[in-house]
């Protein structure tokens, strides 16, 4: 696993915390819990529980209940588990798309885009709203529609409130959260208007009264407490941006003083002061979840390429001391360097010491290795080729068909801008190989030292700035080899 701190100043040294521990993944995975248990879910529909493992529908979410039953959402159904066994069932047939929760309560949402309350009993409550965005439980229910709505519920499923619409033209709910009693409500309009109805804007409720409302100059797309993330990366705490960032925050988690944000391939610690550590990760961090205490947080997500193994849920401790990051050459990791073997001169040159001593070879082991040759050679006959099964073997050839050896092809040069932190990922693709009878046996990608990079045809690597030559090597059934090669800039 590399580690990357994406975002922090170019003067300030990067940190991370270490990986605990990884769990390998047989299917993309599509949820994970840290709680009580440690979860996590696949499209496949395996779904790993602590210890135990069962197998289900394709697996969309989860979410566990404080005692530490676990709600699992399917294509086909809403699912209870209790010490690794079902205890309820709802049959879904649109399926679940998302769950999330706190405490004692969670909210589903279907593929129809209908809101669920459910507990820890397996209980439900549907909610008179249809396409539901988001669904965020406080000390309420708030609900997001694509209409714009947004209102309140008990958890006995009664509305509460309903947030008046804004502006003629209409407006658009971009996230919604809770930071205590306080709901946030992130909107964006469709078109600038006159007066106080800007394009983005955030909003403080509390009471059914509007306390507080501010403008951003960015789309806030996901609210925990105090912290918000940001469409074109980065970072809120309240009114302050404290972190930018170069991809998108599409989902966090509030730590009180401080937050955990998922950005492209990294998890990000971030305090007011800034960012704090960075992990990066295999796969771009999709899902991750967080135990009460900290010390346990789950990572998981697809890197986007079909032609590598799924990647591993991470587990790491958010609250372990960081460490600065140890700079790599390349993103490939290098070979252990061999042991330096010191030799006196006059033991390899001088008559005393034959080079099979030096060797640690036995002169009875050479014996036998050439007794073993002898007997080899016995088993061998020589077997002449008359005329006439030489004239067979000669039409036999003639009749079959051609062999087309296929021909590599690595794609084109590159050139690249290179990110802040001085790298930038190249994906090689060597798809536009020609192999018109199959004939291909193995891949391999290998940098200008002759080190292998992967045995895939294509693959996302992680390079610094400056010029790399990278080449496609294939052998066919008969063992021939052929090369392509590409040059990379990154500048």
């Amino acid at each position: 696993m590399g580690i990357m701190n994406d975002g922090l100043p170019a003067h300030t040294m990067a940190l991370t915390v270490p990986v605990v521990n990884k769990f390998s993944a047989t299917a993309r995975i599509t949820a994970v819990s840290s709680g009580i248990n440690l979860a996590y879910g696949q499209v496949d529909g395996r779904l790993v529980i602590g210890d135990d493992e069962v197998s289900i529908s394709s697996i969309t979410s989860m979410y566990e209940f404080p005692y530490g039953d676990l709600a699992v959402g399917t294509s086909e159904s809403l699912q209870i588990f209790r010490d690794g066994k079902e205890i309820s069932s709802n049959i879904h047939e649109t399926g679940i798309e998302s769950i999330s929760g706190k405490g004692d309560h969670a909210v589903a949402i279907d593929g129809l885009g209908r809101a669920h309350i459910v507990n820890s009993a397996g209980d439900t409550i549907q909610l008179g709203e249809s396409s539901v965005l988001f669904a965020k439980v406080g000390p309420k229910i708030a609900i997001a529609t694509e209409s714009g709505k947004v209102s309140t519920y008990s958890y006995d499923g009664e509305m509460y409130w309903e947030r008046p619409i804004r502006g003629e033209v209409g407006e658009r709910i971009t996230a919604i959260g809770w930071n205590g009693s306080t709901l946030i409500v992130a909107r964006e309009g469709h078109g600038l208007v006159p007066g106080d109805e800007e394009a983005l804007e955030i909003e403080h409720w509390n009471s059914e009264e509007l306390i507080k409302r501010f403008d951003v100059n960015r789309r806030v797309i996901s609210i925990d407490g105090p912290w918000m993330g940001l469409d074109m990366g980065g970072i809120m705490h309240d009114e302050v941006l404290v972190a930018e960032l170069s991809h998108p925050v599409h989902s966090l988690i509030n730590r009180g003083a401080s937050c955990l944000a998922g950005s492209w391939f990294h998890l990000h610690f971030v305090t007011q002061e800034g960012l704090q550590w960075a992990v990066e990760t295999q796969g771009m961090v999709e899902k991750f979840s967080v135990n009460r205490d900290g010390t346990s947080v789950l990572i998981a997500g697809s890197d986007q390429n079909d032609y590598t193994d799924p990647e591993p849920v991470v587990l790491i401790d958010s609250t372990a001391e960081p460490t600065s990051l140890i700079e790599e050459e390349t993103a490939i990791d290098d070979w252990a360097e061999a042991p330096a073997i010191e030799i006196d001169a006059d033991e390899l040159y001088g008559d005393n010491v034959s080079l099979e001593e030096l060797a640690g070879i036995e002169s009875s082991e050479l014996s036998d290795a050439g007794n073993l040759l002898d007997a080899l050679n016995d088993e061998i006959e020589v077997q002449a080729v008359d005329a006439e099964e030489e004239d067979l073997m000669l039409a036999l050839s003639l009749d079959a068909v051609e062999i087309i050896a296929p021909k590599p092809d690595a794609g084109g040069d590159q050139s690249l801008k290179a990110s802040d932190d001085g790298t930038a990922i190249v994906t090689l693709d060597g798809t536009g190989t020609e192999d018109p009878q199959d004939r291909i046996n193995s891949w391999s990608w290998v940098d200008d030292t002759g080190k292998e990079i992967s045995d895939s045809p294509v693959v996302r690597v992680r390079l610094k700035q400056g010029n790399h030559r990278l080449e496609l090597r294939i052998k066919d059934i008969d063992g021939r080899w052929s090369s392509d090669s590409i040059d990379v800039r990154i500048e």
